[in-house]
């Protein structure tokens, strides 16, 4: 009984710990590299039919996509970020854009 316990306990830390020998921040193979993510977002925001998208820079580190510059309405800042999330590979979505109306029109 007592080979059985120790065999048990032996298991249980090869199971507890199989998970601190796979490397850390692994990326999937499949997963696109940081610039096709940016690319691609930036296609997005320029073919979206709304317009007033253009002048928002993009950039991704790690699949996490930066949204930063001005759009004149909260929905477009929502839509931009929306967007983004829509392109394959990106994680989260920070969006640092500002709001600024446009005052002439």
């Amino acid at each position: 009984m007592p080979r059985f316990h120790t065999l048990r306990y032996l298991l249980l830390l090869l199971c507890l710990t199989a998970g601190c020998l796979l490397p850390i921040g692994t990326i999937p193979p499949d997963a696109p590299k940081d610039s096709v993510i940016t690319q691609q977002v930036e296609t997005q925001l320029a073919e979206d039919r709304s317009g007033d998208l253009d002048g928002i820079v993009v950039a991704t580190e790690g699949g996490t996509v930066t949204l930063t510059g001005t759009v004149p309405k909260a929905e477009r800042k929502a839509r931009a970020a929306e967007l983004a999330r829509q392109v394959k590979g990106v994680k989260p979505v920070k969006n640092d854009l500002e709001i600024r109306p446009d005052l002439s029109r």
